[in-house]
């Protein structure tokens, strides 16, 4: 799983050169509102970031669309994110 918090544009060229490079990949998570710190204590971060790590371990359902994938990528680095909830 790939966890990708909404930061700037030169993390999101990272992480997405991680999932475009790694087949092995089988679940993206991104965290609209959340910066460069998941786990920061703001809002509801950490127990969105929890929720999403203690599903992909229990091997449950994503609580997240599974957003960006390889084919998502321009799209997403542009900044014009169409995921949804």
């Amino acid at each position: 799983m790939l966890v990708i918090a909404e930061c700037s544009h030169q993390l999101r060229q990272w992480a997405t050169a991680v999932l475009a490079a790694d087949p092995a990949i089988t679940r993206t998570q991104y965290l609209s509102g959340v910066g460069h710190r998941i786990w920061n204590g703001l809002d509801d971060n950490n127990d969105r970031a929890a929720s999403v790590i203690t599903a992909f371990l229990g091997n449950e359902p994503a609580p997240l669309c599974d957003y960006p994938r390889a084919k998502d990528i321009p799209t997403f680095l542009s900044g014009h994110e169409q995921s949804a909830s």
